[in-house]
């Protein structure tokens, strides 16, 4: 809205042999005054259809969770490794979530929280695959990166208030929408706070209800946090299995509100309508080993030697000093390693039958 004010005001000066410069100002005015509004008539732009035919026409992209919820808990068990409570809570949350029979007082918004290859984007691809027959592909799964979509800081009200739009008219067509917010840590200060009425508890904001929804958050913030009380917590004997939820999710809570991104100084954490803060733990040696392995059965070695496993961890480095107990890039780089050991296993079988003949 506010591009076309500025579209019609360059558009008249042309008409009258006037040169206009458009200031950046001037369309972050505009953009703050929309917003202004959009905040207060939410809802109110476009229209709204009919509530008895929002989900049972989508039959197509229909979630099935609440009668299959062992697909996400298998993929979990199969596929995420060292993140026991990621597992659980992400697991409750989602199937309390979407019960035939739930009534939810608000959307369900989970934050999770982690280094890099701890497993938070991994997880949310199983969690799409798991709510929709058609995945990633459906209409109703959307997925948002901090760089691609939110990269330019001066532009922050004007992404506010394409997002304000988007969410409304996708709610509003399947109430069972997902939204997936990556790389939180690298969106502008406050940028989230757009959304928070979708988040709070109103039955509906000017004819859409928004409880049935889903927002999930990526984010690296409070990584380094997760890492130092992991460690502590080492030290002083305690094991790893035995960790839970409330060990981590006031520090990551508090590391979101104060560390650089979208979530800085934000009124929705503010507001306490994040429902889990989910802790990504850092991966020990022997949980990249498990990476290493279903990557070698993702390639077809179904039982790779430990001599091929030993290769690929030539490639990592652990941490922090002195116990160098986790691995610094998790299981990011897994794939990479193995199918560069992978080439040279061929490469040297290739040569040894040369060589035989």
């Amino acid at each position: 809205m506010s591009r076309m004010w500025v579209f019609w005001i360059m558009t008249v000066c042309s008409l009258e042999g006037k040169e206009l410069h458009v200031s950046e100002n001037l369309v972050t005015t505009i953009c703050r005054l929309e917003l202004c509004w959009a905040r207060i008539w939410l809802g109110y732009m476009g229209r709204v259809p009919d509530k008895t035919k929002q989900w049972n026409r989508l039959e197509e992209n229909r979630i099935y969770l609440h009668s299959k919820s062992f697909l996400l808990d298998d993929s979990l068990r199969e596929h995420l490794f060292g993140q026991h409570i990621a597992h659980s809570v992400i697991l409750g949350a989602l199937k309390a979530h979407f019960r035939e029979d739930a009534r939810p007082k608000k959307a369900l918004a989970l934050s999770l929280h982690g280094l890099s290859g701890t497993g938070k984007t991994y997880t949310s691809q199983f969690i799409i695959n798991s709510l929709f027959k058609k995945g990633p592909k459906s209409k109703y799964a959307h997925f948002f990166t901090g760089r691609n979509h939110f990269s330019m800081e001066s532009k922050t009200d004007i992404y506010k208030l394409d997002l304000i739009d988007w969410i409304r008219g996708n709610v509003s067509e399947c109430d069972r929408s997902l939204f997936v917010f990556d790389e939180v840590d690298k969106m502008p200060k406050g940028m989230l706070d757009a959304i928070k009425p979708f988040l709070d508890y109103h039955e509906e904001i000017n004819g859409v209800d928004f409880r049935k929804a889903t927002f999930i958050f990526l984010s690296n913030t409070g990584g380094n946090l997760i890492v130092e009380k992991l460690l502590h917590m080492w030290e002083n004997g305690t094991k790893r299995e035995d960790i839970k939820l409330k060990d981590f999710e006031e520090l990551i809570r508090k590391g979101a509100f104060n560390e650089k991104g979208g979530f800085q100084r934000s009124e929705t954490i503010e507001s306490n309508l994040i429902d889990h803060y989910v802790p990504f733990l850092p991966l020990e040696e022997s949980h990249v080993r498990q990476c290493i392995r279903a990557e070698f059965r993702n390639r077809g070695e179904k039982f790779p030697h430990e001599e091929y496993i030993r290769e690929v961890l030539k490639y990592l480095t652990f941490g922090p000093e002195p116990h160098k107990l986790f691995s610094n890039s998790g299981c990011k780089r897994i794939s990479s390693k193995v199918a560069t050991v992978m080439e040279q296993i061929l490469r040297d079988m290739d040569d040894n039958f040369h060589n035989s003949n």
